[in-house]
């Protein structure tokens, strides 16, 4: 039975910060083999750096309780400051939503759009590559089937940790040691299945390296994202809102974006892409952020 270490740390809240958005981002699949979710408390299972590690994230007013274990044969000193990155992302404590207020203050859509509701945090995925196969498993299919299409994967090729009763998510290795017959016989559709194998392999061999591309033009991370085959505009603006953290990526071609841009501007109908694109453009430079807050106004507005 392997060792089990852990280590701990605290981080401060800002006084408005909200914790709910962030908890149900995180944890929408009460049945995930990843995640589990209760309260104001969130347990992930996530690699990062090849390790297999169980994070506890515990909520309150003013801070955030973090405690992180895995095998004690890990390289914890080079493994923790990796992790408060992970929180800092899973947070959403990024720096996004000063700009987004600024941008509030000055760009009259955009004050309606947030009017008289608190600003909201932008949650990303633990690490990149699990935004991206969400993304692929996500495409044309409804939440429900995606979620259970995910659950599938995970238990396929999840990684165990030590200590913990939780999954790892697995990471482009695993994910690429699958074949197409495994995933199809988890209800994959044999071009997804395609598409999330090829995905895993441009990670793993250097073609698309995710762990990189935050810190390129946002332009050029797209386009390495559409040059994967079976990744379109919807798939890569959501790895790029999710996953890389870019604060001006609209997911185009998302029909939840486009119902709530209808409602906002009260349109005869639903914009199609090319209108969705220009309809956005007045939220620039904050589009992630805009993108949220109207995805929110579906359920607030109905």
């Amino acid at each position: 039975m392997q060792q089990v270490e852990e280590h701990g740390f605290v981080l401060d809240l800002p006084a408005d910060y909200h914790a709910a958005t962030v908890l149900a981002y995180h944890g929408r699949d009460p049945a995930g083999p990843a995640e589990w979710q209760q309260g104001l408390q969130l347990r992930k299972g996530l690699l990062l750096q090849g390790c297999a590690l169980e994070l506890q994230l515990s909520f309150s007013a003013a801070s955030l309780l973090v405690r992180v274990r895995g095998a004690a044969s890990h390289d914890w000193s080079t493994l923790l400051p990796v992790v408060q990155q992970a929180v800092l992302r899973m947070a959403g404590l990024d720096g996004q939503r000063e700009a987004w207020l600024q941008l509030s203050r000055q760009q009259p859509d955009a004050a309606r759009l947030l009017g008289n509701k608190p600003a909201l945090w932008l949650p990303l995925t633990a690490e990149p590559f699990e935004a991206l196969c969400w993304a692929i498993i996500g495409q044309q299919i409804n939440l429900s089937f995606a979620t259970a299409l995910r659950r599938s994967l995970i238990q396929l090729a999840g990684v165990a940790i030590a200590g913990s009763t939780l999954l790892a998510h697995p990471g482009p290795a695993q994910v690429a040691a699958l074949s197409a017959e495994q995933l199809t016989a988890q209800r994959f559709s044999r071009s997804k299945a395609a598409y999330l194998l090829g995905a895993a392999q441009a990670v793993l061999d250097g073609r698309l390296p995710l762990d990189d591309m935050s810190s390129q033009d946002a332009a050029e991370a797209e386009n390495r994202l559409l040059a994967l085959h079976g990744v379109g505009p919807w798939t890569a603006r959501y790895v790029m809102l999710r996953g890389l953290g870019f604060a001006d990526s609209a997911p185009i071609g998302d029909s939840g974006l486009a119902t709530a841009l209808q409602r906002f501007y009260a349109l005869p109908a639903r914009p199609d892409a090319s209108q969705t694109e220009q309809l956005m453009q007045v939220f620039s430079p904050c589009r992630s952020l805009a993108t949220l807050h109207l995805w929110a106004s579906l359920t607030e507005n109905a």
